[in-house]
């Protein structure tokens, strides 16, 4: 069997379209967490900078490929990460 019969057999593509979305919702408690308690303390921004270029590089990546896959979840994946970012930039200040 090739590996694109066990990729249609286990029906590979709605499994990773399925991961994707847990990349994109994994974000969320962060945000959420952020703007219900309103404290920054102890979150890295230069985490959540280097998370969302590497996000939009494989964004990216998936544009020029034509992987819609990676184009839109990665692409969800940076929006919520900028979110989180100027989320602690405001509470910060």
């Amino acid at each position: 069997m090739t590996r694109e019969q066990v990729a249609k057999t286990i029906r590979w593509q709605l499994i990773i379209w399925l991961f994707g979305f847990v990349n994109v919702v994994a974000m969320l408690p962060q945000l959420w967490q952020l703007i219900s308690t309103r404290k920054t303390e102890g979150i890295s921004m230069l985490m959540f900078v280097i998370y969302m270029a590497v996000q939009v590089a494989f964004s990216l990546d998936g544009y020029f490929k034509r992987n819609i896959t990676l184009f839109v979840c990665l692409g969800l994946s940076a929006f919520l990460s900028a979110a989180n970012i100027i989320t602690i930039i405001i509470l910060r200040r």
